[in-house]
């Protein structure tokens, strides 16, 4: 229950080698991306699009979550594809309380919003994303839900399917999350996927 709850708060509000990663290349990743913008983005589409602005914000910045923003109008089709056109994507300096919002609409930056606070503890090492850790998107990985079967796209809110990438701290994994609806939309389901490997986790709370 407490992870269908923090699934829904998402979505209301909503590495080390990208040292080695030049500015020009990033431009050019920012502008390829925004070209096919139109059309949306896969997650990790959108968190390499959002990069360049939290790599001009920090240099030392790195991925804490990303997930897509509930913005579209009710259709059929929404997200099944694996692509959605908004998403919010979350950076942080580790070991500091250094934290950036990146806001992407209809698949361009729109806002950036530097949130860092003063009374807010230090995020650490841990809770980050490695952007080379990342070898599974949101396209692969919604086709295997669906092959698992059970899971079905929203019609009236949390659209379609969704998508969320993030740290499970408690098992150190890096996770791509899909999520849907059971059939006769009455409750929320997601469907964890190791980002790297793109092994199924089962959920540890069942409740």
């Amino acid at each position: 229950m407490k992870k269908i709850i923090l699934i829904v708060f998402c979505l209301l509000i909503s590495i080390s080698t990208v040292e080695k990663v030049s500015a020009r290349s990033l431009q050019s990743t920012e502008n390829t991306l925004e070209v096919v913008g139109h059309k949306g983005l896969s997650i990790k589409q959108a968190i390499e699009l959002a990069y360049l602005s939290a790599f001009k914000w920090n240099k030392n910045a790195q991925l804490l979550h990303a997930i897509n923003i509930d913005l579209d109008k009710p259709g059929k089709s929404i997200g099944s594809n694996g692509n959605r056109k908004h998403w919010n994507v979350q950076f942080g300096v580790p070991d500091t309380n250094k934290l950036l919002l990146v806001t992407i609409h209809n698949g361009k930056i729109d806002k950036i919003n530097d949130l860092t606070s003063k009374g807010v503890s230090p995020y650490p090492k841990n809770e980050f994303i490695q952007l080379k850790d990342i070898k599974y998107d949101s396209p692969e990985v919604l086709k295997k839900a669906l092959k698992m079967g059970s899971i079905y796209p929203g019609k009236d809110w949390a659209k379609g399917y969704n998508f969320r990438i993030s740290k499970d701290t408690e098992r150190n994994i890096n996770l791509i999350v899909v999520i849907g609806w059971n059939t006769d939309q009455t409750k929320m389901k997601s469907v964890d996927f190791n980002v790297t490997t793109g092994e199924y986790i089962p959920p540890t709370d069942l409740n």
